[in-house]
């Protein structure tokens, strides 16, 4: 499947966008299999319904990851 990604991090979440076409944002990764398409997803939020968002990237051609981040306040 070829692989487009998007990331942007900001203090309080990081975001990242998985295409399977591209939509002139992010940065081609080439044509990967699916074991490493689901290594990659595992990477950014290992506890995320592995099954169902490599389905939703399958069906719908993209998959958004948001990952929010704890925000120490003094």
């Amino acid at each position: 499947m070829t692989i487009w990604k998007y990331s942007e991090e900001k203090p309080a979440y990081l975001l990242v966008k998985f295409y399977k076409e591209n939509h002139g944002e992010g940065e081609f990764l080439g044509d990967l299999d699916e074991a490493k398409i689901r290594e990659m997803i595992l990477e950014i939020k290992p506890d995320i319904k592995i099954d169902q968002a490599f389905g939703t990237l399958s069906y719908f051609g993209m998959l958004p990851i948001l990952v929010t981040k704890k925000i120490n306040q003094e």
